[in-house]
């Protein structure tokens, strides 16, 4: 049986490599051939990327012409590693699938106490060259989201908020996200401005309060907030082939939301 488990792990690691080196990646300063960072697969088949020498984005155009838009995916890892995908890549699929585009951003992880500012320069930049260069990359870039899973959902929101007096993003989505709280309100660092958001989350995950006082700061400055909180699901389960039942419905409802005006 362990021989077993080993070679479907191989395999599993062959596949993730393979597809990994047939995506298209582009340096955050537009210039394009960056190559794929080593992944890892761990013993619960998630694959995650543990070292960000460049940061990057991955880019999925959808071949349904014309697009309705683009979507910049970050996904979690708690600033440790990234879940590049089932938080990252399989999501741009899905996305693809619904007729819109997607960039995969992968961000600075791992420096120490200057990660997470480091990781918000990165979006920084990656949500800059989308706006003013996404079409020459053959993105669609007229509505322009970001979409972030647990830590990548903190740093979609700090995103937001920094860029709310420029050119912040259209929309947000944050699953799950992280780090949005402090005895039950909302951080200034995150608060929200503009941007209508999707919020999805467990009632189980030990950061639902994040998504609960981020729900409750939209109401309070009066920005739509589509909030959705499952009764059962944890954390992390993001797009796993084995999703918990209680949250099977959340690529759905995050269409549904991607389709309203």
């Amino acid at each position: 049986m362990k021989i077993l488990l080993t070679i479907v792990a191989l395999l599993a690691g062959l596949a993730l490599k393979v597809q990994a080196e047939d995506t298209r990646r582009i340096a955050l300063d537009g210039t394009g051939g960056a190559a794929a960072p080593a992944e890892e697969v761990g013993k619960d088949g998630i694959a995650r990327i543990k070292k960000i020498d460049q940061a990057v984005l991955e880019i999925f155009p959808t071949t349904q012409k014309p697009a309705h838009g683009t979507l910049m995916i970050c996904p979690g890892g708690g600033y440790a590693g990234l879940a590049v995908t089932h938080e990252g890549r399989d999501v741009a699929k899905m996305l693809n699938a619904a007729g819109w585009d997607a960039a995969v951003l992968l961000y600075h992880i791992s420096a120490g106490a200057k990660t997470r500012e480091l990781a918000l320069a990165d979006a920084k930049d990656a949500l800059a060259l989308l706006q003013k260069r996404g079409a020459e990359f053959g993105l669609a870039s007229g509505r322009l989201g970001v979409m972030g899973f647990s830590a990548g959902g903190h740093l979609a929101a700090r995103l937001a908020h920094e860029t709310a007096a420029g050119a912040p993003p259209g929309f947000l989505v944050l699953m799950y996200p992280a780090y949005l709280e402090k005895d039950g309100k909302c951080l200034e660092e995150v608060a929200p401005a503009k941007a209508p958001a999707f919020l999805y989350v467990a009632a189980d995950d030990k950061f639902a309060p994040s998504s609960v006082a981020y729900a409750d700061a939209c109401r309070e400055h009066q920005v739509r907030c589509d909030f959705h909180q499952a009764e059962q699901g944890g954390h992390g389960f993001g797009l796993k082939k084995e999703l918990p039942v209680g949250v099977r419905d959340w690529p759905d409802k995050l269409r549904a939301f991607l389709a309203a005006p």
